[in-house]
C-alpha cells in the first residue's frame, strides 16, 4: 500500500482523494448558474471577443474529418483537442499576433499553432516545452525543425527567465498535468512563472470547465486533478488576472451567441480559459 493511502485513505479529511460517494452527493449541489464569489467572468467582455473573431472564422484552414490545405491539424469529433479549442486559439493567434508563444505541455494544440502562424506568415517564435516529446513529434511536417521549436524537458527545470522573454501580446499556452502537487508542472508555473510574466501577457490553461470544476466522469474515474480548484482561488479578488474568454462557460451560459458567431465550435465547445495578465496594483503609481 501506498504511504499516502495508508496515511489517509480517499475521502478521509487529510486526503486529496475523494471518496466516490461524496462526490455522487456534493456533485448535485453545483450551482453552475451563479458566478463564483470575488470572481469577475467578464461576461459583456467576452461576448464582445466573440464578435471580433467572427471574422477570423472564414480563413479557419482545418478539415472537418480530414486533412486540407497541407495542413497538421483537422478537427476529429470529441477526440484529440477539441473543435472549439482549436477555434479559438485559431482566433487568439489572428487576434494578437504574438511575437512569442511558449506552449507547456505540447501535442495536437502545437499542430494548431504552427499552421495558423504559417497561414498568417508570422515570424512568431514559438517553443514547446515536452518531457514527453512522442505525440508532437509524430504530428510535426517535413517543414519544421524539432530541434529549434522543442524543449524536451520539464518545465520545472527551465530557467525562469525564458518566461520573462514574453512581452504584451505574447502567449503562454498551458496544457500540463493539470496537478497541483510537491514539485509538480502546475505548482511551478502557478507559483514561479505567472508572478513574473508582464503585463499584456496572455495566459490559456486547458481542461477548465465551468464553474471551474471537473466533469463528474472523471472523478467517478478517480481522476484527482485539482489545477482549476487552484486557478480558481488565483483568480479571486485578484485584479492582476483578467479573464478573455472561457470557452466552456460561453458554450453553456452563451450557447445562442457562440451558434450565431461560432457555429462549428458547438460540436464541441472546448474547456480552455484565457486570461491577460494587468498591471499589479501595487505597482501603479
Amino acid at each position: 500500500m501506498s504511504p499516502t493511502i495508508k496515511f489517509a485513505p480517499p475521502g478521509h479529511f487529510y486526503s486529496p482523494l475523494t471518496n466516490l460517494d461524496d462526490i455522487l452527493d456534493l456533485y448535485q449541489k453545483i450551482d453552475k448558474f451563479r458566478n463564483p464569489t470575488g470572481i469577475e467572468i467578464n461576461g459583456d467582455k467576452q461576448i464582445e471577443l466573440l464578435k471580433q473573431f467572427q471574422k477570423y472564422i472564414s480563413v479557419i484552414p482545418f478539415g472537418d474529418g480530414f486533412k486540407q490545405n497541407n495542413t497538421r491539424y483537422f478537427f476529429n469529433g470529441d477526440e484529440w483537442y477539441s473543435y472549439g479549442d482549436a477555434i479559438v486559439l485559431f482566433c487568439m493567434i489572428n487576434y494578437f499576433k504574438p511575437k512569442r508563444l511558449i506552449e507547456v505541455g505540447s501535442g495536437y494544440s502545437s499542430t494548431v499553432t504552427l499552421d495558423t502562424c504559417e497561414l498568417l506568415n508570422l515570424k512568431t517564435k514559438i517553443t514547446f516545452i515536452e518531457p514527453y516529446p512522442e505525440l508532437v513529434l509524430s504530428l510535426l511536417s517535413d517543414r519544421d525543425d524539432p530541434d529549434k521549436l522543442l524543449l524536451r524537458k520539464g518545465v520545472q527545470t527551465v530557467d525562469l527567465s525564458f518566461f520573462e522573454e514574453l512581452n504584451s501580446g505574447d502567449i503562454l499556452f498551458v496544457d500540463s498535468s493539470h496537478v497541483v502537487k510537491f514539485g509538480s508542472d502546475v505548482l511551478f508555473i502557478l507559483t514561479e512563472v505567472l508572478p513574473r510574466l508582464k503585463p499584456g501577457v496572455i495566459i490559456h490553461f486547458h481542461d477548465i470547465f465551468w464553474p471551474f470544476e471537473y466533469p463528474i466522469e472523471w472523478l467517478e474515474q478517480g481522476s484527482a486533478w485539482n489545477e482549476a480548484y487552484f486557478l480558481k482561488a488565483l483568480l479571486i479578488n485578484n485584479k492582476n488576472y483578467e479573464i478573455l474568454y472561457f470557452n466552456d462557460y460561453m458554450g453553456q451560459m452563451n450557447h445562442d451567441l457562440v451558434k450565431e458567431y461560432m457555429p462549428l465550435a458547438l460540436k464541441n465547445s472546448g474547456c480552455g480559459i484565457w486570461l491577460k495578465k494587468l498591471e499589479s496594483e501595487s505597482s501603479v503609481v
